[in-house]
């Protein structure tokens, strides 16, 4: 599936919430698969694409993982390294799942960086998050060499582990992660869970399927066609929040601004 050095990611979202009021949404959003060792390929490809200049579209390193230097490979070289002794060989490939700038707006509620052994087969996932209104990120760092089940085409990678990171101001602290990564030929599938003492309080789940971009018209085309998307993840992120506010779903300020809770 990760074959393709540069595809569309066509992605559906779906998020619910249970507790302590229901709510839930689902979108499509076109986003981006690509190879970061070949973007300065890509861009010269097309006139609507560039890595350092405004455009359409630019795919600039700096937008990614701007806690490291480098290229994106370096970077995520760094991070491995820094966090799991781990060293990414020259034959890995990565292939990185983001919107890219749109007429020089950039958002991301999540990149995934997916790490794939000589065999392709994925090592690691890093999933970068960027929380709203904050613009703060972090990196999760996944790793899939022990932890692989087969079920019936897919091959899964399950984690759990503590929130660490303020993303949601209608979200607290004291939660749980449990993240499912599955890969197949067709399709790939996040799922993403999360629990106070036990109990589910919200779930969000990212499918998507590749379909690969060969030729230079078709890199224009998604270009035109995709300008919008990083505008309409911002948009729908805040409609969203006016939604849980009319719900009177609680207020949790930054933890770093206010360790306690407004009830609204």
């Amino acid at each position: 599936m990760y074959r393709y050095s540069l595809a569309i990611a066509q992605s559906h979202i779906r998020h619910r919430r249970y507790l302590p009021n229901s709510h839930e949404f689902s979108a499509q959003l076109k986003y981006l698969c690509f190879d970061p060792d070949k973007i300065e390929e890509f861009s010269q490809k097309s006139y609507l694409w560039s890595t350092k200049r405004w455009n359409l579209l630019t795919i600039n390193k700096h937008d990614f993982l701007n806690m490291e230097s480098g290229n994106i490979r370096q970077k995520v070289q760094r991070i491995l390294l820094k966090n799991n002794d781990f060293i990414v060989k020259p034959d890995m490939e990565i292939r990185v799942v983001a919107l890219p700038r749109m007429l020089g707006f950039r958002f991301n509620s999540v990149v995934f960086y997916l790490v794939f052994d000589n065999a392709k087969t994925p090592c690691f996932v890093l999933s970068e998050i960027t929380n709203t209104p904050w613009n703060e990120r972090k990196v999760y760092i996944h790793d899939c060499r022990e932890n692989a089940v087969q079920k019936s085409s897919y091959q899964s990678h399950q984690f759990e582990f503590k929130k660490e990171f303020h993303v949601s101001p209608f979200m607290p602290m004291d939660l749980d992660y449990r993240w499912q990564f599955s890969f197949s030929e067709e399709q790939t599938i996040i799922h993403m869970q999360l629990f106070q003492t036990g109990i589910l309080q919200f779930d969000a789940t990212m499918k998507f399927s590749l379909q690969p971009i060969t030729l230079p018209s078709q890199q224009t085309h998604y270009a035109i066609s995709s300008v919008l998307e990083p505008f309409k993840m911002v948009i729908g992120i805040y409609i969203n929040a006016f939604r849980l506010w009319k719900k009177k779903i609680p207020f949790y300020r930054h933890p770093k601004k206010d360790n306690g809770k407004i009830k609204l």
